[in-house]
């Protein structure tokens, strides 16, 4: 059966005006529209600061480069100087816990706050140390050079005559002003004369080094000229010397005497005389 409907037949263009028109409105150009597309695919520009060193921000830079090197130099050089003036005797301690006895007219001198770095510490006169153990502890003098690891010893440096004793531990002396050293063992005992040549004693009473801590004056065949030094020291007096200088002197006796005492008992023995100018003064002939 057909239908009694008719078949409506279009063509494209009839098509094309059945639907409404369209209207497009543009509010920017097609140049405009580009240059939009365009800013939006290139990468962001970043601004570059420029920080300019004013004159006076490098004088402040300069000034602070100065106070470091110039802390740094006195932590390394700043000096302590320890001295046992005539007539006294004088007990301290070092940055490490080693202890030094100075003798009477005797000076030690160090770098406190260098220490941990470089345990050095020069000499001039006589002391005893007692060196806890750690790096390298060196003692300087004129005419030696001592060097230990943590020991005890005596040092005698004073008017061209080193000698160095070794009480406990080991203690290597070097000669300043020549090549030679040697290693001592407790009860050993080295020397450096002037010219700087070094002599070794293998076997020491270390009573006669270390008399003088235990108020002790011990002399074995040592020249007069030396004991009364020793005794101007020791009791803060001056003697003026007019005797034989070749004279040496053995003996030993107490601190606990007087210097007038001590001077009656060694010129009785030598067999010359001395007489007091004053109460710190004397003339021995």
């Amino acid at each position: 059966m057909k239908s009694g409907k008719k078949h409506m037949k279009l063509n494209t263009s009839e098509m094309v005006d059945h639907f409404p028109e369209i209207v497009y409105q543009y509010t920017v150009s097609k140049d405009e529209v580009w240059e939009d597309l365009e800013s939006r695919t290139k990468e962001p520009e970043h601004s570059v600061r420029i920080i300019s060193f004013t004159p006076l921000y490098r004088i402040a830079v300069a000034a602070s480069l100065l106070l470091i090197l110039g802390m740094t130099g006195f932590f390394r050089f700043y000096t302590k100087n320890v001295y046992a003036p005539a007539g006294q005797r004088i007990t301290f301690y070092l940055p490490d816990s080693s202890f030094i006895n100075l003798n009477a007219q005797s000076l030690v001198s160090f770098h406190p706050y260098w220490f941990r770095f470089s345990r050095t510490v020069k000499l001039d006169g006589e002391a005893f140390f007692g060196v806890v153990k750690g790096n390298t502890f060196q003692v300087e003098s004129e005419l030696g050079e001592t060097t230990v690891l943590g020991t005890t010893f005596n040092i005698y440096s004073r008017d061209k005559e080193y000698s160095v004793t070794c009480i406990t531990g080991k203690v290597r002396v070097i000669s300043m002003r020549k090549t030679q050293k040697v290693l001592l063992h407790p009860n050993e005992q080295a020397f450096i004369n002037n010219d700087g040549l070094l002599s070794f004693v293998k076997k020491v009473n270390p009573e006669t080094a270390l008399g003088w801590r235990n108020n002790m004056f011990v002399f074995t065949g040592s020249s007069i000229v030396g004991v009364l030094k020793e005794i101007e020291r020791n009791y803060n007096i001056k003697i003026q010397f007019q005797a034989d200088p070749g004279l040496t002197y053995t003996g030993n006796f107490s601190r606990s005497l007087s210097g007038k005492e001590v001077l009656d008992l060694v010129c009785t023995s030598l067999g010359i005389k001395f007489e007091a100018k004053s109460d710190n003064e004397f003339l021995v002939r």
